[in-house]
């Protein structure tokens, strides 16, 4: 059967051929339709869906930026449009949703133990155009303006559900071309015994746990330092720990053509390397075949050099070779 063309805009409103496995959009009740049906006409960005009491205070989103600048994170309460919460809340409960279990375990120690859906071709329909919303050029470029990252390459998102004994340990995100990490937390009635925490390492411990909860938005800048942890949900737990949750991400491969020399004096523009092009960085480097001159090559490998002992102090280079 020929696959019919998405549409630009909106929610899951008109039915198009599927294939059986995915799933179906679930009932609202009318004020929230009408309420999605109205934001699906707007702008298709996160600035436009998120609740507008975030900007009555012009004050409050300067602060925002300041601290995801300064590599902080950010926890914003009842973040999005009530309606656009209860619908993702909605589709995520349903009993179409094709949870698979992801779990890994790793020498260094590290695990994880979760449960996602990264299969979209199970997605609903809504399911597709939220992710649309994150990744569209507008939110793009609006995340840029508040983080100060390149936020231009591939913008993730998959829904996530962290049942009893899920979690995962501490890690940092910095992975491939990741600059922009966002969790939202779609858990209604969680208590913070229940688990499912998101843990920032760099914080005091007194205030370091986040608990589980609805309808907010959690945001930082990747870094090699970003160092967070989900703690284990308990069995005594009700209810469901939901989140969709994903990244922004760079677009910038580096080339010998550009100014890697200015890249790697910067403090602010090496400490935003992505994983993948301090290593990008690295093999144009270590590569005899390439045609630099010896002196630069002998000046950014000094500067590289510098740049990998500032990221990894202690001399562990998270999967970095050469």
């Amino acid at each position: 059967m020929k696959q019919a063309t998405r549409p630009a805009k909106g929610f899951g409103s008109k039915t198009f051929p599927k294939s059986s496995r995915k799933a179906a959009v679930v009932s609202l009740v009318p004020e929230v339709q009408a309420a999605i049906s109205e934001l699906a006409e707007g702008e298709q960005s996160i600035k436009a869906y998120m609740n507008p009491k975030l900007f009555e205070d012009p004050a409050m989103m300067r602060n925002v930026a300041e601290r995801l600048r300064a590599n902080e994170v950010v926890v914003l309460r009842n973040a999005f449009c009530p309606a656009f919460a209860e619908m993702m809340h909605a589709e995520l409960k349903s009993k179409d949703v094709a949870w698979e279990l992801n779990e890994a375990y790793f020498e260094d120690g590290y695990h994880h133990r979760h449960h996602n859906v990264y299969d979209q071709s199970t997605w609903s329909a809504r399911l597709t155009d939220a992710l649309g919303v994150f990744s569209s050029a507008a939110s793009a470029e609006y995340m840029q303006h508040l983080t100060g990252r390149d936020c231009s390459g591939e913008v993730t998102g998959a829904p996530s559900w962290y049942k009893a004994g899920d979690h995962s340990l501490p890690h940092t995100d910095w992975v491939g071309q990741r600059t922009v990490s966002y969790v939202w937390h779609l858990s209604k009635n969680w208590r913070p015994e229940w688990g499912g925490a998101l843990y920032w390492a760099q914080d005091d411990h007194a205030v370091a746990t986040y608990p589980a909860s609805f309808n907010t938005l959690v945001l930082f800048s990747v870094t090699t330092r970003s160092a967070h942890f989900v703690t284990t949900v308990s069995p005594h737990h009700k209810g469901k720990r939901l989140t969709f949750n994903g990244w922004w991400q760079s677009s910038w491969v580096p080339s010998l053509a550009d100014n890697l020399e200015a890249v790697l004096s910067s403090p602010e523009r090496c400490g935003a390397l992505t994983h993948t092009q301090l290593q990008a960085i690295t093999d144009l480097l270590s590569d005899p075949w390439q045609n630099i001159e010896a002196g630069r090559r002998e000046v950014l490998q000094k500067l590289r050099l510098k740049v990998v002992e500032e990221f990894f102090p202690r001399g562990a280079r998270a999967g970095l070779e050469a």
